[in-house]
Protein backbone atom coordinates (compact mmCIF):
# COMPACT_ATOMS: atom_id res chain seq x y z
CA UNK A 1 0.00 0.00 0.00
CA UNK A 2 3.26 2.26 1.21
CA UNK A 3 4.81 1.43 -2.68
CA UNK A 4 1.52 2.11 -4.39
CA UNK A 5 0.76 5.57 -2.72
CA UNK A 6 4.59 6.39 -3.31
CA UNK A 7 4.33 5.25 -7.26
CA UNK A 8 1.23 7.34 -7.04
CA UNK A 9 3.02 10.63 -5.88
CA UNK A 10 5.82 10.48 -8.72
CA UNK A 11 3.34 9.38 -10.63
CA UNK A 12 1.71 13.29 -10.54
CA UNK A 13 4.80 15.03 -9.56
CA UNK A 14 5.74 14.04 -13.24
CA UNK A 15 2.81 14.95 -14.63
CA UNK A 16 2.86 18.25 -12.92
CA UNK A 17 6.42 18.80 -14.53
CA UNK A 18 5.58 17.49 -17.81
CA UNK A 19 2.40 20.53 -17.81
CA UNK A 20 4.86 23.13 -16.73
CA UNK A 21 7.22 22.21 -19.30
CA UNK A 22 4.05 22.39 -22.33
CA UNK A 23 2.77 26.06 -20.79
CA UNK A 24 6.48 27.24 -20.83
CA UNK A 25 6.91 25.43 -24.22
CA UNK A 26 3.91 27.05 -25.88
CA UNK A 27 5.27 30.32 -24.15
CA UNK A 28 8.44 30.17 -25.63
CA UNK A 29 7.09 29.39 -29.10
CA UNK A 30 4.90 32.18 -28.69
CA UNK A 31 7.42 34.53 -28.25
CA UNK A 32 9.71 33.30 -30.45
CA UNK A 33 6.74 33.58 -33.15
CA UNK A 34 5.20 36.87 -32.04
CA UNK A 35 8.66 39.32 -30.76
CA UNK A 36 7.94 43.16 -30.36
CA UNK A 37 8.60 45.39 -33.45
CA UNK A 38 12.40 45.67 -34.17
CA UNK A 39 12.11 49.23 -35.74
CA UNK A 40 9.02 52.39 -34.65
CA UNK A 41 8.31 54.95 -37.08
CA UNK A 42 6.31 57.77 -34.92
CA UNK A 43 4.70 59.76 -37.85
CA UNK A 44 2.74 63.00 -36.96
CA UNK A 45 1.06 65.16 -39.49
CA UNK A 46 1.08 68.85 -38.48
CA UNK A 47 -2.78 69.53 -38.26
CA UNK A 48 -4.35 66.55 -39.53
CA UNK A 49 -8.04 66.27 -38.76
CA UNK A 50 -9.29 62.36 -38.74
CA UNK A 51 -11.80 62.98 -41.24
CA UNK A 52 -9.64 63.91 -43.86
CA UNK A 53 -9.24 60.30 -44.15
CA UNK A 54 -12.94 60.21 -45.48
CA UNK A 55 -12.95 64.00 -47.29
CA UNK A 56 -9.82 63.00 -49.49
CA UNK A 57 -9.37 58.83 -49.69
CA UNK A 58 -5.45 58.69 -49.32
CA UNK A 59 -5.03 55.31 -50.60
CA UNK A 60 -1.71 54.47 -48.37
CA UNK A 61 -3.25 55.66 -45.04
CA UNK A 62 -6.34 54.28 -45.43
CA UNK A 63 -4.62 50.68 -46.12
CA UNK A 64 -2.90 50.68 -42.79
CA UNK A 65 -5.85 52.14 -41.17
CA UNK A 66 -8.02 49.23 -42.43
CA UNK A 67 -4.82 46.51 -41.29
CA UNK A 68 -4.11 48.22 -38.11
CA UNK A 69 -6.42 50.27 -35.44
CA UNK A 70 -8.21 52.96 -35.58
CA UNK A 71 -8.85 55.95 -32.78
CA UNK A 72 -12.32 57.15 -33.59
CA UNK A 73 -12.04 60.19 -31.36
CA UNK A 74 -8.79 61.17 -30.22
CA UNK A 75 -8.72 64.01 -27.35
CA UNK A 76 -6.01 66.03 -27.81
CA UNK A 77 -4.74 68.49 -25.13
CA UNK A 78 -5.80 71.68 -24.66
CA UNK A 79 -5.79 74.66 -25.88
CA UNK A 80 -5.74 72.21 -29.44
CA UNK A 81 -2.11 74.07 -30.83
CA UNK A 82 1.01 72.95 -32.48
CA UNK A 83 3.67 73.04 -29.21
CA UNK A 84 1.94 71.64 -25.91
CA UNK A 85 0.49 68.82 -28.65
CA UNK A 86 3.52 67.80 -30.50
CA UNK A 87 5.12 67.86 -26.67
CA UNK A 88 2.22 65.48 -25.16
CA UNK A 89 2.53 63.40 -28.15
CA UNK A 90 6.56 62.14 -27.93
CA UNK A 91 6.27 62.06 -23.86
CA UNK A 92 2.91 60.73 -22.78
CA UNK A 93 2.07 63.71 -20.46
CA UNK A 94 -0.27 66.48 -20.36
CA UNK A 95 0.84 70.48 -19.70
CA UNK A 96 0.83 69.84 -16.24
CA UNK A 97 3.46 67.52 -16.21
CA UNK A 98 5.23 68.75 -19.67
CA UNK A 99 5.27 72.28 -18.61
CA UNK A 100 4.24 73.40 -22.11
CA UNK A 101 1.11 75.07 -22.03
CA UNK A 102 0.72 76.76 -25.92
CA UNK A 103 3.28 78.05 -28.26
CA UNK A 104 4.14 80.82 -26.33
CA UNK A 105 3.14 81.14 -22.59
CA UNK A 106 3.87 83.62 -19.51
CA UNK A 107 6.16 82.24 -16.99
CA UNK A 108 5.55 83.64 -13.50
CA UNK A 109 8.50 82.97 -12.28
CA UNK A 110 10.71 84.47 -14.40
CA UNK A 111 8.07 87.15 -14.89
CA UNK A 112 8.52 86.46 -18.94
CA UNK A 113 6.97 85.75 -21.89
CA UNK A 114 8.55 82.62 -23.38
CA UNK A 115 7.87 82.17 -27.11
CA UNK A 116 8.47 78.90 -28.72
CA UNK A 117 9.10 77.32 -25.31
CA UNK A 118 10.95 74.18 -25.25
CA UNK A 119 11.62 73.46 -21.36
CA UNK A 120 9.85 70.11 -21.58
CA UNK A 121 10.06 68.73 -17.88
CA UNK A 122 8.99 65.12 -19.26
CA UNK A 123 11.01 62.04 -20.75
CA UNK A 124 10.26 61.98 -24.43
CA UNK A 125 9.94 58.11 -25.98
CA UNK A 126 12.90 58.77 -27.91
CA UNK A 127 15.22 59.70 -24.16
CA UNK A 128 12.84 56.02 -22.97
CA UNK A 129 14.33 53.89 -25.94
CA UNK A 130 17.54 55.52 -26.54
CA UNK A 131 18.10 54.14 -22.37
CA UNK A 132 17.39 50.89 -23.88
CA UNK A 133 20.21 50.80 -26.07
CA UNK A 134 17.85 51.99 -29.31
CA UNK A 135 19.51 54.20 -31.58
CA UNK A 136 17.23 56.87 -32.48
CA UNK A 137 16.59 59.98 -35.17
CA UNK A 138 13.94 62.88 -35.36
CA UNK A 139 13.21 64.60 -38.46
CA UNK A 140 11.65 68.06 -38.38
CA UNK A 141 10.11 67.20 -34.58
CA UNK A 142 11.33 70.19 -32.71
CA UNK A 143 10.36 68.56 -29.52
CA UNK A 144 12.91 65.93 -30.31
CA UNK A 145 15.63 68.29 -31.01
CA UNK A 146 18.33 66.92 -28.02
CA UNK A 147 15.65 64.93 -26.83
CA UNK A 148 16.99 61.64 -26.87
CA UNK A 149 18.04 61.49 -30.32
CA UNK A 150 21.11 60.34 -31.54
CA UNK A 151 20.58 62.28 -35.21
CA UNK A 152 18.11 65.22 -36.17
CA UNK A 153 17.43 67.10 -39.57
CA UNK A 154 15.59 69.77 -40.82
CA UNK A 155 14.99 69.06 -44.14
CA UNK A 156 11.60 70.67 -45.12
CA UNK A 157 8.70 71.05 -42.39
CA UNK A 158 5.79 71.27 -45.28
CA UNK A 159 8.15 69.27 -47.41
CA UNK A 160 6.66 65.19 -47.43
CA UNK A 161 9.34 64.00 -50.25
CA UNK A 162 12.24 65.50 -48.36
CA UNK A 163 10.76 64.16 -45.09
CA UNK A 164 10.63 60.31 -46.46
CA UNK A 165 13.99 60.61 -47.42
CA UNK A 166 16.03 61.56 -44.30
CA UNK A 167 13.85 58.96 -42.72
CA UNK A 168 15.04 56.56 -45.24
CA UNK A 169 18.55 57.62 -44.97
CA UNK A 170 18.26 57.26 -41.08
CA UNK A 171 17.02 53.85 -41.36
CA UNK A 172 19.21 52.56 -44.41
CA UNK A 173 22.32 54.49 -43.74
CA UNK A 174 22.55 54.96 -39.89
CA UNK A 175 20.79 52.01 -38.85
CA UNK A 176 18.60 54.23 -36.53
CA UNK A 177 15.43 51.82 -35.02
CA UNK A 178 13.30 54.86 -33.94
CA UNK A 179 12.63 57.80 -35.98
CA UNK A 180 10.08 60.37 -35.03
CA UNK A 181 9.08 62.79 -38.05
CA UNK A 182 6.79 65.35 -38.57
CA UNK A 183 4.94 65.83 -42.06
CA UNK A 184 3.48 69.55 -41.74
CA UNK A 185 1.83 70.37 -44.60
CA UNK A 186 -1.62 69.90 -43.76
CA UNK A 187 -1.25 73.03 -41.27
CA UNK A 188 0.26 75.61 -43.28
CA UNK A 189 -2.69 74.36 -46.14
CA UNK A 190 -5.46 74.69 -43.90
CA UNK A 191 -5.07 77.82 -42.07
CA UNK A 192 -4.38 79.61 -45.69
CA UNK A 193 -7.48 78.05 -47.48
CA UNK A 194 -9.22 76.06 -44.84
CA UNK A 195 -9.86 72.58 -44.34
CA UNK A 196 -12.42 71.86 -46.80
CA UNK A 197 -9.88 73.08 -49.96
CA UNK A 198 -7.92 71.85 -52.81
CA UNK A 199 -5.00 73.01 -51.01
CA UNK A 200 -5.45 70.91 -48.43
CA UNK A 201 -6.68 67.91 -50.24
CA UNK A 202 -3.00 68.61 -52.05
CA UNK A 203 -1.32 67.95 -48.97
CA UNK A 204 -3.37 65.01 -47.53
CA UNK A 205 -2.49 63.40 -51.01
CA UNK A 206 1.17 64.84 -50.87
CA UNK A 207 1.64 63.00 -47.38
CA UNK A 208 0.12 59.75 -48.52
CA UNK A 209 2.19 59.45 -51.01
CA UNK A 210 5.39 60.18 -49.24
CA UNK A 211 3.75 57.25 -46.74
CA UNK A 212 3.80 55.19 -49.46
CA UNK A 213 7.03 55.75 -50.78
CA UNK A 214 8.13 55.19 -46.93
CA UNK A 215 6.37 51.67 -47.15
CA UNK A 216 7.82 50.64 -50.28
CA UNK A 217 11.33 51.58 -48.63
CA UNK A 218 10.76 49.25 -45.48
CA UNK A 219 9.82 46.71 -47.73
CA UNK A 220 12.89 46.89 -50.01
CA UNK A 221 15.24 47.13 -47.02
CA UNK A 222 13.06 43.72 -45.57
CA UNK A 223 11.81 44.90 -42.36
CA UNK A 224 8.08 46.05 -43.46
CA UNK A 225 7.06 43.41 -41.16
CA UNK A 226 9.30 43.84 -38.12
CA UNK A 227 7.96 47.50 -37.54
CA UNK A 228 5.81 49.36 -35.71
CA UNK A 229 3.97 52.39 -37.42
CA UNK A 230 1.83 55.52 -35.45
CA UNK A 231 0.51 58.49 -37.78
CA UNK A 232 -1.28 60.59 -35.43
CA UNK A 233 -1.40 64.52 -35.27
CA UNK A 234 -1.17 67.37 -32.59
CA UNK A 235 -4.46 68.94 -33.50
CA UNK A 236 -7.36 69.27 -36.41
CA UNK A 237 -8.11 72.27 -38.15
CA UNK A 238 -11.72 74.14 -38.54
CA UNK A 239 -12.92 76.93 -40.94
CA UNK A 240 -13.62 80.35 -38.98
CA UNK A 241 -17.16 80.21 -37.80
CA UNK A 242 -19.63 82.68 -39.44
CA UNK A 243 -20.37 84.37 -35.66
CA UNK A 244 -17.82 85.85 -33.41
CA UNK A 245 -17.78 86.72 -29.71
CA UNK A 246 -18.76 89.81 -28.67
CA UNK A 247 -15.60 91.83 -27.64
CA UNK A 248 -12.20 90.87 -27.18
CA UNK A 249 -11.38 89.62 -23.37
CA UNK A 250 -8.37 92.00 -23.38
CA UNK A 251 -10.22 95.16 -24.55
CA UNK A 252 -13.09 94.02 -22.08
CA UNK A 253 -10.50 93.93 -19.59
CA UNK A 254 -9.38 96.97 -20.48
CA UNK A 255 -12.63 98.61 -20.30
CA UNK A 256 -13.20 97.42 -16.72
CA UNK A 257 -9.92 100.00 -15.43
CA UNK A 258 -7.50 96.87 -15.72
CA UNK A 259 -3.87 97.24 -17.58
CA UNK A 260 -3.56 94.35 -19.74
CA UNK A 261 -0.52 93.30 -21.83
CA UNK A 262 -1.22 90.90 -24.88
CA UNK A 263 2.16 90.42 -26.04
CA UNK A 264 5.87 90.74 -24.73
CA UNK A 265 6.50 94.14 -26.35
CA UNK A 266 3.67 95.25 -24.40
CA UNK A 267 4.55 94.48 -20.70
CA UNK A 268 5.11 97.02 -18.56
CA UNK A 269 5.96 97.56 -14.71
CA UNK A 270 2.45 98.21 -14.01
CA UNK A 271 1.04 95.54 -16.23
CA UNK A 272 -1.78 93.36 -14.29
CA UNK A 273 -3.32 91.15 -16.40
CA UNK A 274 -1.50 89.23 -19.72
CA UNK A 275 -3.53 87.89 -22.12
CA UNK A 276 -2.43 85.79 -25.06
CA UNK A 277 -4.38 84.53 -27.93
CA UNK A 278 -4.03 80.79 -29.99
CA UNK A 279 -7.75 80.22 -30.65
CA UNK A 280 -8.41 80.75 -27.05
CA UNK A 281 -7.76 83.68 -25.09
CA UNK A 282 -5.27 82.90 -21.98
CA UNK A 283 -5.14 84.95 -19.32
CA UNK A 284 -2.69 85.34 -16.37
CA UNK A 285 -2.91 87.20 -13.50
CA UNK A 286 0.61 88.89 -13.79
CA UNK A 287 -0.06 90.72 -10.14
CA UNK A 288 -1.76 89.54 -7.04
CA UNK A 289 -5.25 90.72 -7.70
CA UNK A 290 -7.36 90.87 -4.56
CA UNK A 291 -10.57 88.80 -4.46
CA UNK A 292 -12.61 91.66 -4.92
CA UNK A 293 -10.19 92.26 -8.25
CA UNK A 294 -10.63 88.39 -9.12
CA UNK A 295 -14.70 88.39 -9.07
CA UNK A 296 -14.46 91.58 -11.10
CA UNK A 297 -11.87 89.69 -14.00
CA UNK A 298 -14.32 86.69 -13.97
CA UNK A 299 -17.60 88.90 -14.23
CA UNK A 300 -16.01 90.68 -16.53
CA UNK A 301 -15.22 88.22 -18.71
CA UNK A 302 -18.20 85.69 -18.32
CA UNK A 303 -20.71 88.17 -19.51
CA UNK A 304 -18.77 88.24 -23.21
CA UNK A 305 -21.57 86.90 -25.21
CA UNK A 306 -20.40 83.65 -27.50
CA UNK A 307 -17.70 83.10 -24.79
CA UNK A 308 -17.24 80.46 -21.75
CA UNK A 309 -14.69 81.14 -18.91
CA UNK A 310 -12.53 78.08 -17.83
CA UNK A 311 -11.58 78.73 -14.41
CA UNK A 312 -8.62 76.57 -12.88
CA UNK A 313 -10.88 73.46 -11.89
CA UNK A 314 -11.83 73.13 -15.04
CA UNK A 315 -8.56 73.94 -16.29
CA UNK A 316 -7.26 71.52 -14.13
CA UNK A 317 -9.29 68.32 -15.21
CA UNK A 318 -8.11 68.99 -18.68
CA UNK A 319 -4.91 68.53 -17.66
CA UNK A 320 -3.26 72.08 -17.95
CA UNK A 321 -0.53 73.61 -15.99
CA UNK A 322 -0.98 74.80 -13.24
CA UNK A 323 0.30 78.59 -13.58
CA UNK A 324 1.36 78.35 -17.87
CA UNK A 325 -1.56 77.20 -18.71
CA UNK A 326 -3.06 80.73 -17.26
CA UNK A 327 -5.61 81.39 -14.51
CA UNK A 328 -8.39 81.12 -16.66
CA UNK A 329 -9.08 80.74 -20.70
CA UNK A 330 -11.42 82.11 -22.36
CA UNK A 331 -12.98 79.81 -24.96
CA UNK A 332 -15.47 80.29 -27.75
CA UNK A 333 -18.85 78.76 -27.75
CA UNK A 334 -19.69 76.08 -30.69
CA UNK A 335 -20.30 77.87 -33.97
CA UNK A 336 -18.26 81.31 -32.66
CA UNK A 337 -14.75 82.31 -32.89
CA UNK A 338 -12.73 85.00 -31.33
CA UNK A 339 -11.88 86.76 -34.27
CA UNK A 340 -11.86 87.06 -37.85
CA UNK A 341 -15.68 85.14 -38.09
CA UNK A 342 -16.48 84.62 -42.08
CA UNK A 343 -12.65 84.52 -42.91
CA UNK A 344 -11.29 82.74 -45.31
CA UNK A 345 -8.92 80.27 -44.32
CA UNK A 346 -8.53 77.64 -41.07
CA UNK A 347 -8.61 77.88 -37.00
CA UNK A 348 -7.16 76.10 -34.13
CA UNK A 349 -6.70 76.32 -30.55
CA UNK A 350 -10.48 75.62 -29.34
CA UNK A 351 -12.23 72.22 -28.57
CA UNK A 352 -14.00 71.69 -32.07
CA UNK A 353 -10.33 71.19 -33.41
CA UNK A 354 -9.99 68.22 -30.70
CA UNK A 355 -10.32 66.09 -33.92
CA UNK A 356 -7.08 64.94 -34.93
CA UNK A 357 -5.69 61.50 -37.10
CA UNK A 358 -4.56 58.82 -34.80
CA UNK A 359 -3.97 54.90 -36.01
CA UNK A 360 -1.73 52.33 -35.22
CA UNK A 361 -0.07 49.73 -37.61
CA UNK A 362 2.30 46.78 -37.76
CA UNK A 363 3.54 44.25 -34.90
CA UNK A 364 1.80 44.07 -32.06
CA UNK A 365 -0.91 45.92 -33.17
CA UNK A 366 -4.92 44.55 -33.72
CA UNK A 367 -5.86 44.28 -37.26
CA UNK A 368 -9.40 45.57 -38.51
CA UNK A 369 -9.76 47.22 -35.55
CA UNK A 370 -11.03 50.31 -34.39
CA UNK A 371 -11.52 51.90 -30.78
CA UNK A 372 -13.89 54.35 -29.74
CA UNK A 373 -12.23 57.21 -27.86
CA UNK A 374 -8.51 57.78 -26.47
CA UNK A 375 -6.25 60.31 -25.56
CA UNK A 376 -3.08 61.83 -27.53
CA UNK A 377 -0.85 60.60 -24.34
CA UNK A 378 -1.48 57.30 -24.88
CA UNK A 379 0.07 57.13 -28.13
CA UNK A 380 3.47 56.37 -26.17
CA UNK A 381 2.58 54.36 -23.34
CA UNK A 382 0.97 52.03 -26.16
CA UNK A 383 3.70 51.92 -28.55
CA UNK A 384 5.91 51.15 -25.13
CA UNK A 385 3.63 48.51 -24.14
CA UNK A 386 3.83 46.62 -27.59
CA UNK A 387 7.72 46.97 -27.22
CA UNK A 388 7.76 45.29 -23.80
CA UNK A 389 9.74 48.57 -22.22
CA UNK A 390 8.48 50.09 -19.36
CA UNK A 391 7.05 53.74 -19.73
CA UNK A 392 8.87 56.64 -17.51
CA UNK A 393 7.90 58.17 -14.57
CA UNK A 394 6.42 61.31 -16.25
CA UNK A 395 3.64 59.63 -18.29
CA UNK A 396 0.51 60.36 -17.77
CA UNK A 397 -1.19 58.15 -20.53
CA UNK A 398 -2.13 55.11 -20.36
CA UNK A 399 -1.68 51.80 -22.91
CA UNK A 400 -4.98 51.50 -25.38
CA UNK A 401 -5.55 47.82 -24.61
CA UNK A 402 -8.15 47.80 -27.69
CA UNK A 403 -5.15 48.52 -30.06
CA UNK A 404 -2.94 45.85 -28.73
CA UNK A 405 -3.05 42.42 -30.53
CA UNK A 406 -3.68 39.36 -28.19
CA UNK A 407 -6.37 41.14 -26.22
CA UNK A 408 -10.09 41.29 -26.54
Amino acid sequence: MHTDKHGLAIAIKRLVVWQLFLLWSIFSCSSATNPPPDYVLFLTADGFRTDYIEWYNPPNLKKLIAEGTRVTHARNVFPTVTTPNMTSLVTGAFPRTTGIACNSQYEKETDTIVEHPRDNKAETIAETLHKGGWKTAGVNHFMLQNRGTDFFVEPGYDDAEKTTDAILDFLKNKHVHFVGAIYGATDHAGHSHGPDSKEVKEAVLAIDAAVGRLLEGLKAMGIYDRTLITFNADHGMSAYEPKQALIEPAKALQNAGFKVATSKAQLRPDTEIIVLSYGVRIVYFRKPLTEEQRAKVLTTLSKIEGAEVLDRKKLDALGCHDSRSGDLIVSPLPGYTMSRAGASGGQHGRFPEQNPILFFYGRGIKRGATVPVAETVDVVPTVLKVLGVPPAESVDGKSISGALSGTD
